[in-house]
């Protein structure tokens, strides 16, 4: 069950950064890059969730990956130190396509 929840959280950080790349995603108050820079309108948060989205799927890809190999580990322990180490393993590639995301916004 566990791999299941950390497979679809990889499937949604993944799908974010997706349509974040191709200027898709729509500004809103849930997903996304939000801050009060990419939220002042369409154009900034368009700007810089296109710059966060490569890294973002990255980390999404990870997760997926990380859910894959948590599925077939043989016993409890194993499991918990794989979705561990995929969990911290997707923070990186999302923390780079942050700042890439609020470096593409310029200053107020």
């Amino acid at each position: 069950m566990l791999s299941l929840v950390l497979g679809f959280g990889g499937l949604v950080v993944g799908l974010v950064g997706y349509l974040g790349l191709t200027e898709r995603l729509p500004r809103n108050r849930f997903v996304g890059l939000r801050t009060p820079a990419t939220m002042r309108s369409d154009a900034t948060f368009r700007a810089a969730n296109k710059a966060a989205g490569p890294p973002t799927i990255i980390g999404g890809v990870i997760g997926v990956v990380g859910a894959v190999v948590a599925w077939f580990v043989p016993n409890d322990g194993a499991l918990l130190a794989a979705v561990l180490v995929t969990s911290i393993g997707m923070m990186p590639p999302m923390v780079v396509g942050m700042l890439r995301g609020l470096r593409a916004v310029p200053p107020r």
